[in-house]
């Protein structure tokens, strides 16, 4: 049953979604437990799960746990297309959000533009600095990233003043 329970907190891939056919089997199975009879309910979730394990086998179903939902998204945070296209949206979708990125500068590079620097992430992200920088951060130094109220990104280095960052891969 826990996996039942994991299940149903994960996303589906998005051919899926738009048909229902993941929603309908995961209904199939709520269905069963309604059903009294021991016998006709264990019948009913081994179809149920056997249709759910059989989608998931052929590629069309695809589970991913919070955890790594979360990390996929953390990978993706500074991009242009939103998460919630990869994850379907609502109200679960929202409960991963990620809206800051705790990390450190790897490498900074001059970006070639007064002031600015191109910083490498630990986690293999390139953001450019917007507001320029007297000096560049240091490799080690701690970056705290965070979506910007009024739209972009603002990144706090080593505990400092909040600049403008865009990402750039």
């Amino acid at each position: 049953m826990a996996i039942v329970a994991a299940m149903a907190l994960c996303p589906v891939t998005p051919a899926l979604a738009q048909d229902g056919a993941a929603v309908r089997q995961f209904d199939e199975l709520q269905r069963c437990k309604a059903i009294t009879e021991d016998r006709d309910r264990l019948a009913c979730y081994d179809r149920a799960t056997g249709t759910i394990l059989a989608s998931r086998a052929a590629g069309d179903l695809m589970v991913l746990d919070r955890k790594t939902v979360i990390a996929r998204k953390q990978s993706r945070f500074g991009l242009a297309v939103p998460t919630s296209e990869m994850f379907g949206g609502g109200k679960d979708d929202d409960a991963t959000a990620v809206r800051q990125l705790d990390t450190k500068v790897t490498v900074a590079k001059s970006s070639n533009v007064y002031g600015r620097w191109n910083l490498e992430l630990a986690n293999g992200s390139v953001w450019q600095t917007v507001d320029a920088l007297t000096f560049p951060p240091d490799p080690g130094d701690k970056i705290v990233l965070k979506e910007a109220p009024l739209g972009g990104y603002r990144a706090s280095i080593a505990g400092g003043r909040s600049i403008l960052v865009k990402r750039i891969r």
